[in-house]
């Protein structure tokens, strides 16, 4: 089976060294870097990732995203949530319709209050889209370890090829409940930044924990705003995704937020800020048009905003 990945960052490429193991997959990599081309060729390898890692021969990498998507019966479109609409359009050219979308890109059209899904749909006019999330960081992909994702989507199309494709390692869930797993995984970046504000902060573990009991609770309510499913928080890739993401120094939307926190430098935390794709960041910048249509007041998220953009003191996310 022929799987086209859109996207060559660290998560995108874990993810093809996780799906190279089924020996029947032919897996394409589009990359926009041409720079990219000749080294792997030569060497099988990405310089951001682990010397140990390694790519076999059903493997390409190319920048021509005719040739990527050209008979492919899968496409998974992992790349940053400020390049989806850009991405869209050098795909659609060559997209056809009846193909199953696997997206992996966390984010929304926060401005217009539009999902990914939508936007996707109505452009390339595709009958299978799926969104998947997880408590999952790329370098714990690539281990060999138990792999966990919940899928969304209004149909199981696309689902139901998952076990031809994946190890028996990767333990899948699914939930009609699009919008609420997308959702989830939107809101799930930006809380992370608060908790790590909270620990650069180092307040106490009670302090720290009900910051995380609030945050599931403003998660639900907004879920229900948008007429999502509560039952969605309870999945890997809701509570299992905000949990993980939120709790860890791996996560860079955590470690962001600990800069704050810290109140290091603004050099070191622009230069942190200029080296790493950080997408609660991102999704940040415009979550006050969203949260204003849901006439939603005094949250979390606007705290977090307030501390990022505004320049409010630190500890007023807790005060």
């Amino acid at each position: 089976m022929k799987i086209a990945i859109i996207g060559t960052g660290v998560y995108s490429t874990s993810l093809t060294y996780l799906l190279q193991k089924q020996k029947d997959n032919t897996i394409y990599l589009w990359t926009e870097q041409e720079k990219l081309i000749e080294p792997f060729q030569k060497s099988r390898k990405f310089n951001f990732l682990s010397n140990k890692i390694k790519f076999d021969n059903n493997v390409f990498l190319t920048t021509s995203m005719e040739t990527c998507l050209e008979d492919a019966s899968i496409i998974f479109l992992l790349i940053g949530s400020k390049f989806f609409h850009t991405t869209l359009e050098q795909i659609k050219p060559y997209y056809k319709k009846n193909i199953p979308i696997f997206v992996g890109t966390k984010g929304m059209d926060l401005e217009k209050g539009e999902f990914f899904s939508n936007i996707t749909r109505k452009y390339l006019k595709c009958n299978s889209y799926t969104f998947f999330a997880g408590p999952t960081f790329a370098k714990e992909i690539t281990k060999n370890k138990p792999v966990y994702f919940t899928f969304a989507g209004s149909n199981k199309i696309g689902y139901r090829k998952i076990n031809q494709i994946f190890p028996e390692t990767v333990i899948t869930e699914f939930t009609n409940d699009l919008y609420g797993l997308e959702l989830i995984s939107t809101l799930k970046n930006i809380y992370a930044i608060g908790s790590g504000i909270l620990k650069g902060l180092k307040v106490t573990d009670g302090v720290y924990y009900a910051y995380m009991v609030q945050i599931i609770k403003e998660t639900n309510e907004i879920i229900k705003k948008v007429y999502g499913t509560s039952t969605t928080l309870y999945t890997y890739g809701g509570l299992g995704d905000l949990l993980m993401t939120s709790n860890c120094d791996t996560s860079r939307n955590f470690s962001l937020g600990n800069l704050y926190g810290s109140k290091v430098k603004k050099e070191i935390i622009e230069k942190y800020k200029k080296e790493n794709t950080i997408e609660g960041l991102e999704n940040l910048k415009n979550i006050p048009f969203f949260l204003e249509k849901l006439k939603l007041k005094d949250t979390i998220i606007s705290k977090i905003y307030q501390i990022i953009y505004q320049q409010k003191e630190p500890k007023t996310l807790y005060m």
